[in-house]
């Protein structure tokens, strides 16, 4: 061990650190400072994910409701879906049917579909369909209906396709409901509990569906949900 020389005497010469330690203590100082750049790319790189713009939702197909529809309709109602992509075609079992399961409505009927109906609606000679759809971004317990139009168009050999669709109420409450026909009206039963229903009739002057007021009650305060329990006998509107 070497010594060196002082004012007070020979004392022992501190030790250099060999290559060995100082090459330690950088890989001890070099460590940390890694895992800190790593979590930093990892946290940027999730914001960065978060930030992603959402991919759009392919739009729903009318098959996937379960009816037959013909092809001219099954063309007019995949048309609709593509530019209303949030909405899908409502199907039997979106309703909450009453403690027979519909068994009265499917005697009165043969087969009962709450949620489409073909008929003359405005009255030019042609079929048409009327459809009601659900959102699809909301769960069966809080479904919000629409009701859309589609007017037969007539052409060569008989009707050659159907309108883009009209909307006639948007966002209701159909769940204990469904769709009707009584002669040309469209009838709308929020409840079939309840005997409120919405009728609208084809106005030519206006060129759409206006609703129309079975009492000055009925326009002052329309009931568009009501919930309540069985499915009750009563009379109702013929369906088309």
């Amino acid at each position: 061990m070497p010594f060196e020389l002082t004012p007070i005497g020979l004392r022992r010469a501190p030790r250099r650190p060999s290559r060995r330690a100082l090459a330690l203590c950088l890989l001890a100082l070099w460590i940390p400072s890694c895992r800190r750049s790593a979590t930093a790319g990892s946290e940027a790189g999730a914001a960065s994910a978060d930030a992603s713009p959402e991919r759009p939702q392919s739009a729903s197909r009318a098959i996937s409701s379960g009816y037959v529809f013909t092809p001219q309709e099954t063309g007019a109602l995949d048309d609709f879906l593509r530019r209303n992509a949030r909405l899908r075609v409502a199907r039997d079992g979106d309703r909450r049917a009453g403690q027979d399961g519909d068994a009265e409505l499917k005697s009165l009927y043969g087969i009962y579909h709450p949620y489409f109906v073909r008929g003359d609606v405005n009255d030019d000679g042609v079929l048409d369909l009327v459809v009601a759809f659900v959102r699809r971004d909301l769960g069966r317990g809080t479904a919000w209906f629409s009701v859309v139009v589609f007017t037969g168009r007539s052409g060569p050999g008989g009707a050659a396709g159907f309108s883009s669709g009209i909307f006639i109420e948007r966002d209701i409450s159909l769940a204990r409901g469904d769709l009707s026909v009584d002669r040309d009206s469209i009838v709308i039963s929020p409840d079939l509990e309840s005997d409120m229903v919405r009728r609208y009739h084809w106005d030519p002057a206006a060129h759409t569906f206006v609703l129309v007021p079975e009492s000055s009650e009925d326009a002052e305060s329309p009931s568009v949900s009501q919930t309540g329990g069985p499915v009750s006998a009563r009379a109702r509107a013929q369906r088309g």
